[in-house]
């Protein structure tokens, strides 16, 4: 009888764990279920600046035809990269945007990706290239200025680090030695500035923008000083478990996107115009937002531009050696141009 009662405990334990391992195996993958008759729903894990493609789909239903047929999405914000990272290893989202070079970083740490499509580009003369302003006031008048200041960037191993970085190499000095950093979010580096939290801060559009035009501001350098090529500085990555499990889906979502971002590109003040109108997005005072000169915008990947971006990482030793892009990317998911 003990021997009996001793089996029918140890069975039940196995298959306890049992229960437990495939649990674990299913919210590792990055998965999502489906839901409601056949819709994927997307977790989509955005920040606070430069997404108006993504907001579009909140904005104007209407420009996203598949959406609510095959797919769903569900935005979430976050105040930098890591943030949205340790989201997305928590199996929280399982897609979401990046920096570049945050992207090229987690996949040399093995972190599972795919980048599919590009939020905004950096384009020298192209667009607005993201600003470093400091008070109209300051004595601070060239990048030699910056010895011994504080930049606000919005994370370390970003695109803005990488940006001031590189600038300040082009003026002589030690991007290691001669400045101190201060993590500041966007959404708070106009106050940061104006309270000397910080001497100069990264201010991308709208906050570039409202600063112009509040006449308190001057601009020292910007994103292509030290990085004068084409970026595609924000992108989309999604985990490739959740791709191989709902491609018809993915491919359905990032048709529609394709559309936006040439909608966007084309029509951008109309746009700017239903974000302001139908979300909660926008941080900025809505006239300057609406009229504002935009980044460039292409949902489109340029391999080239992400084979500089990996050299300057290497460069500055974010990454020990170079990984394969054709890995982390592709190119296939999304319509012909």
């Amino acid at each position: 009888m003990k021997k009996s009662v001793l089996l029918f405990v140890l069975i039940s334990l196995a298959l306890m764990l049992a229960a437990c391992s495939g649990e674990k195996s299913e919210k590792s993958s990055g998965t999502s279920k489906k839901k409601e008759a056949g819709v994927v729903e997307i977790n989509f894990g955005g920040g606070f600046a430069t997404e108006e493609p993504i907001w579009l789909f909140e904005a104007d239903p209407s420009l996203a035809p598949n959406q609510g047929k095959t797919y769903k999405i569900n935005l979430s914000q976050f105040r930098a990269n890591a943030d949205r990272l340790n989201a997305y290893q928590a199996d929280q989202i399982n897609a979401g945007s990046l920096g570049q070079g945050a992207a090229i970083l987690s996949a040399a740490q093995g972190i599972k990706m795919k980048v599919v499509a590009v939020l905004s580009k950096d384009t020298p003369g192209v667009g607005f290239n993201s600003a470093f302003m400091t008070l109209k006031d300051s004595e601070i008048n060239d990048i030699k200025d910056l010895k011994g200041k504080t930049i606000g960037i919005s994370d370390f191993k970003s695109p803005t680090d990488m940006w001031v970085r590189n600038a300040l190499r082009t003026a002589g000095l030690d991007p290691d030695k001669d400045v101190k950093y201060a993590i500041t979010p966007i959404p708070a580096m106009t106050d940061a500035v104006k309270s000397q939290k910080i001497d100069i801060g990264m201010f991308p559009q709208p906050f570039g923008a409202a600063a112009e035009a509040s006449g308190e501001f001057k601009t020292i350098f910007n994103s292509k000083t030290g990085v004068p090529f084409d970026e595609d500085f924000l992108v989309m990555f999604m985990h490739p478990d959740f791709i191989k499990d709902n491609k018809q889906a993915v491919k359905d979502f990032l048709a529609d996107y394709a559309s936006i971002v040439k909608y966007y590109h084309e029509n951008g003040k109309e746009a700017r115009q239903k974000i302001v109108d139908n979300t909660k997005k926008v941080q900025a005072d809505p006239e300057i937002y609406v009229n504002m000169t935009d980044n460039n915008r292409s949902a489109y990947i340029n391999m080239e531009g992400w084979e500089k971006v990996q050299d300057l990482m290497l460069k500055d030793k974010w990454i020990d050696k170079k990984i394969d892009l054709k890995d982390l990317i592709d190119t296939s998911l999304l319509p012909a141009k």
